[in-house]
């Protein structure tokens, strides 16, 4: 069971009443306005739904940290720290402003400030039973550019780690986010290989780099009419260094998103969630692999 699965949850929870609260705020400002105040001033009702375009906002990124079953223990106490400050920031404005907040207007933030409490505790018990992955994996950007790498020591040598890295077919029992992979012709540099995604979609990739033991390189074209993905440029390197007495391998993609300024900023939020999770994943499974066979 991944050690991530109760933190999980209690994001999820945190996701769906942020999502929910954050669109009553947006819909019903000068109802939840006369709700609250005594005598609500006329720029009530745009705080509030601001407050309200806040909470959706922090609800995407909950959703995406539940659906990422490598969600790292700081990222959790990230959120649990946000908690935390909503709480106190609560109360604070409930003492203030209490001459000026109805009795259902005290009652509703304390009853919200209650329900963020039981996330913030879920959230931080089950922040501390996670355990890091062996896979390191990191995602990062640089003039454009979304670059995201994982890397794996194996109890394996470097020639049983090759032999796995290069069996492309078998790239798609590891990789979550192909079906198949099969070879269209060549071998080492001018390779072509083709991918598919899980709902058949497929596109080609083409071998640019290429040291035997070592490393190799792919361009991947994204032009393909149903490339799946938001991207323009894309490539991978995938390599194999010797440690002591047994090795490491590394998976390197750089990829740039398509879109302007917005449409990429969101791409390398989502990335950051998510490619972390789906590297880590394949690194564990290929390794496994790995060791396996080195012991056969």
């Amino acid at each position: 069971m991944s050690t991530t699965l109760q933190a999980r949850v209690f994001l999820g929870l945190n996701c769906a009443f942020s999502t929910a609260s954050g669109i009553l705020l947006l819909v019903l400002p000068e109802t939840l306005s006369e709700i609250l105040f005594i005598e609500p001033a006329s720029w009530v009702p745009l705080v509030i739904q601001g407050i309200g375009l806040g909470l959706v906002i922090f609800a995407l990124d909950l959703l995406l940290m539940t659906l990422n079953s490598f969600v790292t223990r700081l990222e959790v106490m990230l959120i649990v720290a946000a908690d935390v400050a909503w709480i106190v920031a609560s109360i604070a404005f409930a003492l203030l402003a209490m001459n000026h907040l109805t009795e259902t207007g005290i009652l509703l933030i304390d009853i919200v400030a209650l329900c963020v409490a039981v996330f913030a505790i879920g959230q931080f018990l089950g922040a501390r039973r996670i355990t890091p992955p062996s896979s390191k994996a990191s995602v990062t950007s640089r003039d454009g550019y979304v670059i995201a790498s994982v890397r794996r020591a194996v109890a394996a040598p470097v020639s049983a780690v090759w032999k796995v890295m290069n069996d492309h077919p078998g790239y798609a029992e590891v990789a979550s986010n192909l079906s198949k992979v099969e070879v269209l012709s060549g071998d080492g540099i001018g390779m072509q290989r083709r991918c598919y995604g899980p709902k058949g979609e497929h596109w080609t990739e083409t071998c640019d780099a290429f040291e035997v033991e070592q490393s190799y390189g792919f361009t991947i074209h994204t032009d393909a009419p149903d490339y799946p993905y938001p991207i323009s440029d894309l490539k991978g390197r995938w390599s194999v260094t010797p440690v002591g007495n047994g090795a490491e391998f590394a998976i390197d993609i750089t990829a740039r998103p398509k879109g302007n300024f917005l449409m990429r900023l969101l791409f390398l939020l989502a990335a950051k969630k998510q490619f972390k999770g789906v590297l880590v994943q394949l690194a564990d499974r290929w390794s496994e692999r790995m060791e396996r066979e080195a012991r056969a």
